[in-house]
């Protein structure tokens, strides 16, 4: 039933002996505009118990039209937020690069001091130097390859510590 249809509805002529319409007629549109009209109540009704479940689950979860304090964060805390984490991004990719070079040097300088005691020769004392320098130079690139992996993987690095060659020998500039 629609507004429309009320509207435009007819109802017959009563008998001649009787005045105005068919009582039959008007109590049979009544009835359906009662039924229609339930209808319509218990859907309003519904609609408004549906409106107020949806209120209160966004009330429950901080949802808001930014009126007041929500947990729905501003377009300026996200453009903030968008910068510290592309200035973090920037800081590993260099911090992965500099390990790596660190990484590239020592093993250069392990090379480079292997060739020049492979050059020179030495005596007894000679080689217990060189196996020092080994194991040091051993230490320093595993710990330069572990902070090269931390870097890769986001993880936060140990902190550093500051082997020292066994014996107390310089470092040879390492």
């Amino acid at each position: 039933m629609t507004p429309e249809a009320l509207r435009s509805m007819t109802f017959p002529r009563a008998p001649l002996t009787r005045r105005g319409y068919s009582e039959d007629a008007v109590h049979d549109a009544l009835r359906r505009a009662a039924a229609t009209l339930t209808t319509v109540m218990e859907e309003n009704d519904r609609l408004r118990t549906d409106m107020q479940r949806h209120r209160d689950w966004i009330r429950a979860n901080n949802i808001g039209d930014g009126s007041s304090p929500t947990g729905v964060p501003t377009v300026d805390a996200v453009l903030q937020q968008a910068r510290a984490q592309q200035s973090a991004e920037q800081t590993v990719v260099a911090a992965r690069e500099q390990a790596r070079t660190m990484l590239r040097a020592a093993r250069m300088q392990a090379e480079a001091v292997l060739q020049q005691l492979r050059e020179h020769g030495g005596g007894e004392g000679t080689q217990e130097e060189t196996e020092r320098l080994l194991t040091y130079l051993r230490q320093i690139a595993q710990s330069l390859t572990v902070t090269v992996d931390q870097y890769s993987t986001k993880s936060t690095p140990p902190a550093p510590s500051t082997a020292a060659p066994a014996g107390g020998g310089s470092r040879h500039g390492i």
